[in-house]
């Protein structure tokens, strides 16, 4: 049999990942230079998280083999070296992009100084028939378990997803299969991040906090982090005005955007992608869609438009990628090609 060799040409999700670094530093180098400074600190996060992930996936498919009698074909092929070199790119090209879509993300007021909250308020209840579907949903639900469930729910879930994802997809034995994911993934997040610029906004319940407030004590962990996002958004509005920063630096990872959901997006795109491989997978994330959609709009994070924009970005993207790397519903792809 010959053996497979390895491809050194450089993958569409390095070249997205490392174009958008180059274009985030510029675009704000003159305010900042710690695109640049996180980046070593960043990197190794990011790979030992998804390392671990990848890890726990490649663990659970060789468990799922020995009760079916084919862990040794699997083992074989995650042993050879074009496997091999082919995650440790892909774990790289994620956490750098990761970090750049952070930068993009807390960047914002930095990059395009604007709020578009009142806009997608007003276009929400012309597509709603002139009710907000935010105050529709959370009086339809405002029970206290109602709201206790969304708001114990809700960050787990996306959790959950985002776990059970990548560590299914980078410890597939298919390096197309990989290649395809992780390349749809790096579009997504980046093309979300853009538009999170291109549309600045904050999120309902930033923009109309009233709605909420009432509801503080069936939602304490949703209003402590939306807390927290904003006392690191108002280092970024002082890093804007050039005033010295107070309480520590910038958290990254504690950006604030709304337009598109990515919340939405992430979970529908991986639904999208085990309608492909995996029907029980299928399964799970429509739960998940379901259960994201309403809650982002009940929670206060998203406006219902936010909701279809990140439908419509993970549709495409899964589009292009299923397409280009011709990945075909429950079709047992080649271990190598």
């Amino acid at each position: 049999m010959m053996k497979a060799r390895i491809d050194w040409r450089p993958r569409a999700y390095e070249l997205v990942a490392l174009v958008n670094l180059v274009v985030i530093y510029v675009a704000t180098m003159n305010r900042t230079d710690g695109v640049l400074l996180s980046l070593p600190s960043s990197l190794f996060a990011g790979v030992f998280s998804l390392g671990v992930q990848a890890l726990a996936g490649v663990l659970m498919r060789l468990l799922v083999g020995v009760v079916r009698g084919n862990a040794g074909q699997y083992l074989a092929v995650i042993r050879r070296r074009v496997w091999l070199v082919e995650t440790a790119r892909l774990l790289v090209a994620a956490a750098l992009m990761i970090h750049v879509y952070c930068w993009i993300k807390i960047s914002i007021p930095l990059l395009h100084p604007a709020l578009f909250d009142q806009q997608l308020w007003n276009l929400d209840r012309k597509l709603f028939f002139g009710i907000s579907p935010n105050i529709f949903f959370l009086n339809l639900f405002s029970s206290h378990v109602a709201l206790t469930v969304v708001d114990v729910t809700y960050g787990p879930i996306f959790l959950v997803g985002l776990l059970v994802a990548f560590g299914y997809f980078v410890s597939s034995p298919s390096n197309r299969l990989r290649v395809a994911f992780v390349t749809g993934h790096a579009l997504m997040w980046i093309g979300g991040a853009w538009l999170y610029v291109l549309v600045p906004s904050l999120g309902p319940a930033y923009r109309f906090p009233q709605v909420w407030l009432e509801y503080g004590h069936s939602l304490p962990r949703t209003q402590g982090l939306q807390a927290q996002l904003w006392v690191n958004y108002s280092k970024v509005l002082r890093l804007r005005e050039g005033l010295p920063l107070t309480g520590g630096p910038v958290n990254i990872l504690h950006g604030i955007a709304a337009f598109p959901s990515m919340h939405v997006a992430f979970q529908m795109f991986i639904f999208l992608w085990f309608r492909r491989v995996w029907k029980w997978g299928e399964l799970l994330f429509a739960i998940f869609v379901m259960m994201i959609f309403l809650g982002a709009m009940i929670n206060g994070w998203h406006y219902l438009i936010d909701l279809y924009a990140g439908i419509l970005l993970a549709w495409i993207v899964w589009t292009l990628t299923t397409r280009r790397y011709r990945v075909n519903r429950f079709l047992r792809l080649s271990t190598i090609s």
